[in-house]
């Protein structure tokens, strides 16, 4: 190749390189822009984590009542939940210091579900036979099968039960109740005879005269489903309205008063569940009339442990421990009640595990009455399609359960 050639293409080579070579900023000048190759409008996320920690609120907090507070019954309970539950409700508990529950009830939540950090508010009774330790529960519970989602608790110290001169205790003041209303209240003297009755606000009024047993705390005790003295109600039913219970001495002084709604059974927010009841020692399918709720199959077993509805002129009878076996059982403890009580249901894969108080320990045996029990319990669940199998429990124990 000619010189002049060579030349030419050595120059045009070191052209070339120059043109590729990176510009350096000045130190003088700052940093350079370099154009991007991300459209402005695009988002670009960082790969490196965040160090500031993310705060997680608790599902549950309870602010009052505060821990180790000494508390009396009713208690207020308050509090704040991060994302509000189903029907917006929670479960309120009181637990004594051997952790039996003494007292239960629901507690609202004020939103519409979904919405995030609400507070709550509602008032819990219990009845402490002994003043010291105790926990208040607040839980949020799974409307498909009653399993617990979330739950906080505070220790406190409870004060002992008061005896006031008389009380409902059931139903609930402010309750929704169907009928046969169900009656729990004391006050007055065993043996003596009382008037119960119902007083709705249109005038009409149902009442029925019983006789006090001794409850067990020596006060007279009232524990009755409340009906009219016939099979058939008069006609027509009275429509859904506030009422107020009254338990009455003969002369008419009042012992104790309730107020409520009572709904009536054409109702659209009422619903029916099937129980089973004794006819010698076959069971028998009864249909009864409860406010309508998620909790049918509690619904279904509270109706159950009240026994065969009256006037019961077909004579129903039950193998489940009614309020006189409880009360005159020889192996009752300290801070037994009158009744037993259904502590929890819970529907899991199937299996129904029915959780009664300690009162169901009166039963007192024979493998005829166990076995009945065992039937009545077992039937009245298995009503329901998502229930394949029953367990019993008692105070949360399986073992020695329903033994002859």
């Amino acid at each position: 190749m000619p010189a002049m050639y060579r030349f030419a293409a050595i120059l045009l080579v070191l052209f070339l390189l120059g043109a590729c070579e990176p510009t350096i900023p000045s130190a003088t000048t700052g940093p350079q822009q370099v154009p991007s190759a991300v459209p402005p409008s695009a988002k670009v996320e960082s790969t490196v984590p965040s160090t500031e920690p993310t705060a997680v609120p608790a599902a549950i907090t309870i602010a009052s009542p505060l821990p180790e507070a000494v508390i009396g019954s009713p208690v207020t309970v308050q509090g704040m939940v991060a994302l509000v539950p189903f029907e917006s409700n929670l479960r309120g508990r009181v637990y004594d210091a051997a952790g039996a529950v003494i007292g239960e009830g629901p507690i609202m939540v004020e939103g519409s579900m979904g919405e995030e950090n609400k507070p709550f508010s509602g008032q819990l009774d219990f009845r402490a036979a002994a003043a010291g330790p105790g926990t208040i529960e607040i839980a949020e519970l799974s409307p498909k099968d009653g399993a617990v989602l979330s739950i906080a608790t505070v220790a406190v110290t409870l004060q002992a039960a008061a005896a006031p001169a008389g009380a409902v205790e059931v139903p609930a003041a402010g309750a929704l109740a169907t009928l046969p209303l169900h009656i729990l209240a004391r006050g007055g003297t065993p043996g003596d005879e009382v008037v119960a009755a119902l007083l709705w606000d249109d005038g009409n009024v149902l009442e029925r005269t019983y006789t006090l047993m001794s409850g067990e705390d020596g006060r007279g005790l009232l524990v009755e489903s409340l009906w009219w003295q016939a099979d058939v109600p008069p006609l027509p039913f009275p429509p859904t309205q506030p009422a107020t219970l009254e338990i009455r001495t003969a002369d008419g002084t009042v012992l104790a008063r309730q107020q409520l709604t009572v709904v009536s059974w054409d109702d659209p927010d009422v619903q029916q569940v099937t129980v089973y009841f004794l006819l010698g020692e076959e069971l028998q399918a009864v249909t009864r009339i409860v406010p309508r709720t998620e909790r049918i199959g509690t619904a279904a077993l509270e109706e159950l442990l009240w026994g065969p509805p009256p006037p019961n002129l077909a004579d129903f009878k039950t193998a489940l421990p009614l309020p006189s076996d409880v009360l005159s059982y020889p192996g009752r403890g300290a801070g037994w009640g009158p009744r037993v009580r259904l502590l929890e249901l819970t529907i899991t894969d199937g299996v129904a595990t029915a959780n009664f108080s300690r009162e169901f320990q009166s039963y007192g045996g024979g493998s005829l009455r166990v076995s009945l029990i065992s039937q009545q319990i077992t039937r009245t669940l298995l009503e329901f399609p998502t229930v394949q199998q029953v367990v019993i429990a008692v105070e949360g124990q399986t073992e020695g359960v329903l033994e002859p």
